[in-house]
């Protein structure tokens, strides 16, 4: 595969992030691949992701951050490490990282992928390319039933960084007022008094860049179609490991 590199962000997950690696590279060896860590501080965690994470059946096995996975992710052949900063909170950070691979990209498309994210078939970057062209912003499967929300699942989709860093659009979470105004800043969470809109990584990279005339095309569950998500399986007590 040409003009596409692939990103996956690590947070306290090495073992999944190397699974999840490990997955990609057995269909795609020479894809470049830019791998970032955040490094937020468990402590700083959202409500939300506390109360999130609790569904998992095994939550446990999840969080390893004094795993050996960690001494060999900045040394993964064919990829490129980026130690991000302590952002404060997460999941909010989890854009933010995708932000800073974004800028050490050189390819036109980016592959982004979760580290609970497991390929399973070969031929995925292959579907999601066919038949687009640099007039789309981004394929994937849509996050939700709501025909005005443009929102990608992030979990296994396609990016356009060439119109992001063109336009300069951000793939950080932002919170859009009234009044055109726009907050990147990863503790926010909205301010009483003011009309706003938040969007989760990569909402207001397709959005801004959908205004602006480009293209998304969807493609219901192809995620599921060429892989398999761990967190869902987990939630259904379908999978017990391994990583």
């Amino acid at each position: 595969m040409k003009d596409i590199t692939a990103v996956v962000v690590n947070w306290l997950t090495a073992r999944r992030t190397l699974g999840a690696i490990d997955s990609f590279r057995k269909f795609y060896p020479n894809v470049p691949l830019i791998l970032v860590d955040d490094a937020s501080d468990p402590k700083y965690e959202s409500k939300f992701f506390r109360v999130y994470r609790g569904l998992y059946r095994n939550a446990s096995h999840e969080y390893d951050p004094d795993c050996e996975g960690l001494m060999v992710l900045d040394d993964l052949d064919n990829t490129k490490y980026i130690q991000g900063p302590d952002l404060g909170i997460h999941p909010r950070s989890h854009g933010h990282c995708v932000d800073l691979a974004m800028k050490e990209i050189d390819t036109t498309w980016m592959f982004h992928f979760h580290s609970d994210y497991r390929l399973l078939r070969e031929g995925f970057l292959e579907a999601l390319m066919d038949g687009i062209d640099e007039t789309y912003c981004g394929v994937g499967d849509k996050k939700g039933a709501n025909p005005r929300r443009l929102v990608l699942r992030n979990v296994a989709s396609l990016y356009n960084v060439k119109a992001g860093k063109k336009h300069g659009v951000t793939f950080r979470p932002v919170i859009c007022y009234a009044d055109g105004t726009i907050d990147t800043q990863p503790l926010l969470v909205g301010q009483k008094g003011r009309e706003a809109e938040s969007m989760e990584a990569g909402g207001y990279f397709v959005k801004e860049l959908c205004r602006l005339g480009y293209k998304v095309k969807w493609m219901p569950r192809v995620h599921q179609i060429y892989g398999v998500h761990l967190r869902w399986l987990e939630e259904k007590g379908e999978w017990n490991g391994p990583y």
